[in-house]
Formats: C-alpha cells, sequence, structure tokens
C-alpha cells in the first residue's frame, strides 16, 4: 500500500498488512477469507486518514462511487438529513453497492469521528467483457453477498419466533389515556376483526402491570402522554419496548405522529404502523385491516412449518427449531453487542418415575411440564424439547440476572405443580435441576455455552437437586 494524503489533508501512516488483516479480519465480512487472500485484497486498495464530518458518499451522486473498508472511528448513515444506521466495527463496508449499481447514491454516508479506512477507486471494478478474468475484489464481493444472505435468514429465522405460535383467540390491546379515542379504535376492531378479544390500558402505567406472559397480536397505543420527545425519548423508547415484548404488530395512534420526525423515530423504534389523530375512519380501519391480514398470513405459515419444527410429544420446538434458532442468534447478535441466555434444565428421578409408573404416566409429566414454560416466557423466547426428558429455553435480549429470574420461577413452578404420583418422588415430589449461561459473558460460541449450561446443571444434581445454577 502507498501512503495518501487523505481527502481531508492529513497523512497516513502507512499500516502493516498483518496489522490491518488483526484489526479487520474478525468483521463479518472477513471471517471467513483466509488471511493470505484477505492481504491481497487488502493491497488493491489506499489507506487513508479522513476527519471528522466528511462525506464519504453524496446522495444523489451519479459518478462512479468508491468503496471503503472502516479501519478506524465511525461513520453514519444518512438520509435526507436523518440519521438511519452507524457503522463503527472495524471491518465495516461501504459502498459496496454503488460500485455494482449504476443508480444515483440512496444516502449519505458521513465520518462522525477522525476515521481511517481502506479505499477502493471504481476502476478496480471494471471487468472488459471479453476478458475471462475479474479483479480479485469481486472475491470480496462474493463474500460479502453471502454475508448479507445469512444474516437477512437469520434475522428472519428470530423474527418467527415473534409470530403467532398457535392457533388459539387473537388478542388486541388498546393503551390511551382519552376514552373517546379509546373508543373509536375499539370499535374500529370490532368491525375489522370482529373475533379478536380486546384489553384497553388507560396509561402505560397500567399496561407496565400487564404480566410477560400475556401476549397480543395487535397494540393500538397513543404516546401523547411524553409530552417532549427530545427530553422523554427514552421514556418513549422503553414504552416501544415494552410493546414490542408482547405485542407482534405495534401502531401508533397519536397527535404526535402529525410530525414527521416523531414518525420517523416512532418507526425507527420498532412501531409498525404509524397513525395520526385525528384521521378519516378509512385511514384507521385499513391500518387494522393491515394487521389482521399479517396475523392470518402468519398464522398458515406456522401451521405450514409446525410440523417440521415442533416435537410431537411435547407440542415445543424440537431439536431442527432450535439449533437454527441459535445460530441465528449467534450470526446477529455478536455485531448488535446484545446477550441471550440458555435454560437448561433436567426432570429430577424421571427414569425412578417411569421405572414405579410407566412410560405412559412418564409422557404425561412431559407433556405437563412442556405446558408449563411457555406461561413463564416473552414473545420471542423459544422453549425446546433438548432429548428425553431435557428442556432447553433460549432467551433473546436477556443478560444473566434476568434468565436467572426466569429460571428460579419455572423451577417454583414444577415444584408447586399438581402432578401424578410426585409423592412417590425422592423427596416426596416432582422437580427439576437447572443450568443457565448466558452468550457472550460465558461463551461466545453455541457449542461451548451448551457445555457451560450442561455443567452447570450437572453441578445442580450434585449440590442436591431442584436448584438453579449458573456460572460463578
Amino acid at each position: 500500500m502507498d501512503q495518501y494524503i487523505g481527502e481531508a489533508g492529513r497523512t497516513a501512516d502507512l499500516a502493516d498488512l498483518d496489522e490491518l488483516g488483526e484489526l479487520i479480519g474478525g468483521g463479518r465480512y472477513f471471517r471467513r477469507i483466509p488471511r493470505p487472500l484477505l492481504h491481497n485484497i487488502l493491497r488493491q486498495g489506499t489507506l487513508i486518514d479522513v476527519d471528522q464530518d466528511h462525506c464519504l458518499i453524496r446522495e444523489g451522486d451519479a459518478t462512479p462511487s468508491r468503496m471503503y473498508i472502516l479501519v478506524e472511528g465511525s461513520v453514519a448513515i444518512v438520509v435526507n438529513g436523518h440519521f438511519i444506521l452507524r457503522l463503527a466495527e472495524p471491518g465495516d463496508v461501504v459502498g459496496e453497492m454503488a460500485v455494482i449499481q449504476s443508480t444515483p447514491r440512496s444516502a449519505d454516508v458521513v465520518t462522525e469521528t477522525p476515521c481511517r479506512l481502506i479505499s477502493f477507486p471504481s476502476d478496480l471494478f471494471e471487468v472488459d467483457a471479453d476478458s475471462p478474468r475479474a479483479s480479485i475484489l469481486y472475491v470480496l464481493f462474493a463474500h460479502i453477498m453471502a454475508t448479507k444472505l445469512r444474516m437477512t435468514t437469520a434475522q428472519s429465522l428470530i423474527r418467527k419466533s415473534q409470530r403467532v405460535t398457535a392457533p388459539g383467540d387473537s388478542y388486541v390491546g388498546i393503551i390511551d389515556a382519552v376514552s373517546a379515542d379509546r373508543a373509536t379504535a375499539r370499535e374500529t376492531v370490532r368491525c375489522i376483526w370482529p373475533e379478536a378479544m380486546i384489553t384497553e390500558f388507560a396509561s402505560p402505567a397500567e399496561f407496565y402491570q400487564c404480566p410477560n406472559m400475556f401476549r397480543f397480536d395487535l397494540i393500538i397505543a397513543d404516546v401523547d402522554f411524553f409530552d417532549d420527545f427530545r427530553n422523554d425519548s427514552t421514556s418513549v423508547a422503553n414504552f416501544l419496548a415494552a410493546m414490542k415484548l408482547r405485542g407482534a404488530h405495534v401502531m401508533i395512534f397519536s397527535h404526535s405522529c402529525q410530525q414527521a420526525s416523531r414518525r420517523e423515530f416512532l418507526i425507527r423504534q420498532g412501531a409498525e404502523d404509524v397513525v395520526a389523530k385525528p384521521c378519516l375512519p378509512f385511514d384507521l380501519e385499513h391500518a387494522v385491516s393491515k394487521a389482521r391480514i399479517s396475523y392470518y398470513k402468519n398464522l398458515e405459515l406456522d401451521r405450514a412449518e409446525s410440523a417440521a419444527e415442533t416435537d410431537q410429544l411435547t407440542g415445543l420446538a424440537n431439536r431442527r427449531r432450535l439449533e437454527e434458532f441459535l445460530e441465528a442468534l449467534v450470526l446477529v447478535y455478536p455485531d448488535q453487542h446484545r446477550p441471550f441466555s440458555l435454560i437448561l434444565l433436567d426432570v429430577d428421578h424421571f427414569k425412578h418415575y417411569n421405572d414405579n409408573h410407566g412410560h405412559q404416566n412418564g409422557d404425561k409429566v412431559l407433556q405437563a411440564l412442556a405446558r408449563m414454560l411457555p406461561r413463564a416466557l416473552r414473545r420471542g423466547d423459544l422453549a425446546a424439547r433438548f432429548g428425553g426428558e431435557e428442556f432447553l429455553v433460549v432467551l433473546p435480549d436477556c443478560d444473566k440476572p434476568f434468565a436467572l429470574q426466569v429460571a428460579e420461577k419455572l423451577r417454583l413452578a414444577i415444584e408447586a405443580a399438581e402432578l401424578p404420583h410426585q409423592h412417590t418422588q425422592p423427596g416426596g415430589n416432582l422437580t427439576a435441576t437447572f443450568g443457565v449461561a448466558t452468550f457472550p459473558d460465558d461463551a461466545r460460541d453455541t457449542e461451548a455455552l451448551f457445555k457451560q449450561a450442561d455443567e452447570c446443571l450437572y453441578r445442580g444434581k450434585h449440590l442436591g437437586r431442584n436448584v438453579v445454577v449458573a456460572p460463578d
């Protein structure tokens, strides 16, 4: 690589290829590229230093674009003056689609801090139509596209766990301080979605009292409780997050939706629809109709997929679904710096139960335990039969303290349950032992995470069973 006078006027130091390879080799697009091949790719570029607030790519520009690999610093993706996304990890790539598309750029890419990048001019990607050879950079393109496909698939698998999971009744929640507006939303739902059961809340505080296990297929909420979005943005975001935990589809019905900046903020925080008050009846009816159609489409998808992904005895997820879900979390969550936890549980003295009461009664116990698990979980959590009398619970966006609370809640529920012949078990009751492990605190891949949870379960058995154990 050559030294380069950066576009902001500073000279970048010549970097060693091994050092650069170490810095960006762990990035999502480079993990599967052999290091010698990565070095060959990097040799095609130029190392540059760029000052803060420099526009690398300009929205609407149709001239040939450069591609950049981020080495140090942070860049922002901005559309129409509005922040969309931040890239701050070594190995993040910008401009790759602009190189292969002739359309004008769809966003600005602006440095938020002084940045060090590797720049690749567009002419490196030009290929003679009659030539059988192409730039080595197309190897990088292949890895970028393959990684984006894996990420999209993984995100789809994670979202799938938030869909309707059973063909039972549909539930709609309405959160609004104004009784007349609650009535408007209620009558609209009754007209468009007559089979739905409706629960109303006069404030976020009332809604927060609703147990996590109570799940809604649509939530229609006002956010005018928060007068100042700038100062109350954290409260608004927390309110949206609480609704997303309990709702598959969140619709904001509020005077706040009259302002474009607030609509954008709400959508970014997870709202699927925004409807401004006051509105024509058709606007609200149309939004509710879309949510209902989405509900039934997802219900049909679940029915079609359930046979291949469900344990026949318990009705929980099977090993195939479990492994796909965990692979998706491990792919997506490290880049987003988000934790998730595993709870592995094993029925205590289950062989003793089967030997004394038969496998048919043992199956009934497993089915009863399988019905208990989802009641303590949130939408998006996954309960699976791991094998025999073992079950595994996966808790996305869950740190260790919360996972321990969930495990203890499950332990107490099993201990208190009325199960056939439980009094004949050693200790006079049928219980379970739990092992808990959290990503990335306890392990950074699924195999190691399973091992940690299993070792904790094993320790729990030696501590006398009917306990919850996590790594120290």
